[in-house]
């Protein structure tokens, strides 16, 4: 076995937790220092996570001074995402981040051009697009099997961020901007191509808890043959779906469909066989490691570019950047290029 990457965990919050067990848990990676700007969250997580003292420091360059390290795990809020990028390149560390990339999308474009001239990977959480359903999926339409994809229609609805006070509540289009990304991203991942434009329309239901609008349609426009539709509602107080939503994508051969954690495919409409049958998801994930984490380890061991590396994650978060505009604008179509 190699020896084991040595990571920085940055944000010792309640997210740090499960990026804290992550590593510990996965045999290639192990953590030599923590990062944590606040003073209670950093006393909590050294009692809670025994952590040991002179390991753990109130900046990420005080850290990478003292202690050799291989990666930076970024694990605070979106709007602190670019200074500990910019801090880990200039300590000539990798990045694995959690996403969004960035709150604001012309820092996201600065943060992947420092990651470029560093020369260092840099990988975002995507985790859903790791999933048996999207992984199946992209294999089943590049399988041909309902023909060329000519509609998706996605609908989610969730008691999505319900913690009083936090910044999901209290700041604008989180729900599109911190929901939104891993469905547009698993988007982008399971049909292989990316939008051209985008036309969307927010709101908030007269009980949300939101500040923001926590409700949105989104038309995604990929080419003139292919349109993408995602119905989200971040207040659901009724029957909701799971985190992954429900899907149907239809093609001239039937539809792929999303029933709870279930693929179906289904041709019924003038088939000469007619077809009702249930798709057993591929296995995926690395034998209860993080198959995201094992993405990130093997990418720097191969000095190539990981899944969801920054520059392809930035497609994505076009795609919320768009979103937001169009929102912003009475549901005007974004041509994504022009951001």
């Amino acid at each position: 076995m190699s020896t084991p990457l040595k990571g920085i965990l940055v944000g010792l919050g309640g997210r740090g937790q499960h990026w804290y067990n992550a590593v510990h848990s996965h045999p290639e990676t192990e953590y030599v220092a923590y990062v944590e700007v606040m003073d209670e969250n950093r006393a909590r997580a050294i009692e809670r996570w025994e952590l040991p003292p002179d390991r753990v420091f109130k900046s990420l360059e005080e850290a990478a001074a003292k202690v050799d390290a291989d990666f930076v795990m970024d694990v605070t809020p979106p709007g602190a995402h670019e200074s500990v990028a910019f801090a880990a390149f200039k300590a000539g560390l990798h990045l694995i981040g959690e996403k969004p990339i960035s709150d604001d999308y012309e820092t996201a474009k600065r943060m992947v051009a420092a990651g470029r001239a560093a020369g260092r990977r840099h990988m975002i959480t995507q985790n859903y697009r790791f999933g048996s359903q999207p992984r199946t999926t992209r294999r089943l339409l590049a399988e041909g099997v309902i023909g060329e994809p000519g509609q998706v229609d996605i609908g989610f609805t969730m008691p999505w961020a319900d913690s009083p006070g936090s910044h999901y509540v209290t700041q604008p289009f989180m729900f599109t901007k911190d929901m939104g990304i891993h469905h547009f991203d698993m988007l982008r991942y399971v049909l292989g191509r990316d939008p051209a434009s985008v036309r969307c329309v927010t709101w908030n239901p007269s009980w949300g808890w939101h500040a923001g609008d926590a409700s949105h349609v989104a038309i995604f426009t990929f080419d003139d043959q292919l349109h993408a539709v995602h119905r989200g509602v971040g207040c659901a107080v009724g029957q909701h779906t799971g985190w992954n939503g429900e899907w149907r994508i239809e093609g001239p051969g039937g539809t792929i469909t999303w029933e709870g954690n279930e693929i179906w495919l289904t041709h019924l409409h003038r088939a000469e066989k007619r077809r009702r049958e249930q798709v057993f998801p591929d296995r995926t994930g690395g034998g209860g490691q993080d198959p995201l984490l094992t993405e990130f380890v093997q990418a720097i061991r191969e000095n190539r570019e990981p899944e969801c590396n920054a520059a392809d994650n930035l497609k994505s978060a076009a795609m919320v950047a768009g979103a937001v505009k169009s929102a912003t604008e009475r549901g005007r179509e974004v041509k994504l290029a022009d951001l």
